[in-house]
């Protein structure tokens, strides 16, 4: 039998250590490749909401921005986003033109936010498509409203003063038969 040759231990190397160094290839692959997806899914999450701020999707993915978005060159996304969180933090002016300031200053600082993360994931949005190009009818905006209001007062109505019933005396559901004997109905009977 002849001696193995340096050409036959590379062989023997290379069956066994190609297949699984093709899965740790590919196991680094599916990696990357969630990682963007993650990205992308958190991205497209806030800009399709822009208009619905306090959404609950909105938030969930905002709040999930430090998460994802961890690696060192995503450092400019954490600074907008700690810049969004610093002034979200911040007492909202009750007189009309500082709650003017205070909410342009926010759409700005979301605007820079989102321009930073859409060139993490390869979306190039001007500030202008970002704050005018959204589809938000008025009748969404007023529906929401009105249940911000109904949840309100019903809120105020159980936690402050609990819900008020009042018990009048009401009239009788049917007119009262007076007293006496039964009236007599005659029916006809068919033969």
């Amino acid at each position: 039998m002849p001696k193995p040759t340096w050409f036959d231990w590379i062989t023997v190397a290379a069956l066994v250590l190609g297949p699984v160094l093709a899965l740790f290839a590919q196991r680094g692959l599916d990696l990357l490749r969630e990682r963007k997806k993650k990205r992308l899914d958190i991205y497209l999450t806030v800009m399709s909401m822009r208009a619905l701020w306090i959404h609950p999707d909105s938030l969930k993915a905002h709040n999930l921005i430090d998460t994802i978005f961890d690696a060192k060159g995503d450092k400019p996304i954490r600074d907008a986003w700690s810049a969004v969180i610093a002034h979200v933090t911040t007492r909202r002016p009750q007189d009309d033109e500082g709650a003017a300031r205070w909410d342009s200053r926010l759409v700005d600082l979301r605007v820079d936010l989102y321009q930073v993360m859409g060139k993490a994931v390869g979306y190039n949005h001007t500030v202008d498509y970002i704050k005018t190009q959204i589809y938000a009818p008025e009748y969404h905006a007023t529906a929401e409203m009105e249940w911000l209001q109904i949840r309100k007062q019903l809120a105020k109505a159980i936690t402050d003063h609990g819900i008020k019933v009042v018990v009048t005396e009401s009239a009788p559901l049917a007119p009262q038969l007076p007293p006496g004997p039964a009236p007599r109905v005659n029916v006809p009977i068919r033969r």
